[in-house]
């Protein structure tokens, strides 16, 4: 299941559900970062948007789906990745 967000400079930001607990989120190439103390990920925001953070709920991406709160945020070879 895919769900496609255009920001603020016309870029089209891509959810794409990958399992029942990870969002992967791409159409960027630059985006600010910022961590806990614990050095894990709080929030990712693209240039232009949607600012994603811990405790945000992603499920307004996707038409008809329930809540789906971001309790992790990680990257790794597939990109960036929401937990819910």
């Amino acid at each position: 299941m895919k769900a496609t967000y255009q920001n603020r400079y016309g870029d089209d930001i891509i959810f794409e559900k990958l399992d029942d607990s990870t969002i992967k989120m791409s159409g960027f190439k630059y985006s600010r970062t910022g961590y806990n103390d614990d050095e894990t990920i709080d929030f990712v925001d693209p240039s232009g948007g949607p600012f994603i953070q811990i405790g945000t709920n992603v499920g307004r991406y996707f038409k008809g789906e329930p809540q789906m709160i971001v309790k992790s945020i990680e990257w790794n070879e597939k990109g960036t990745l929401l937990k819910i």
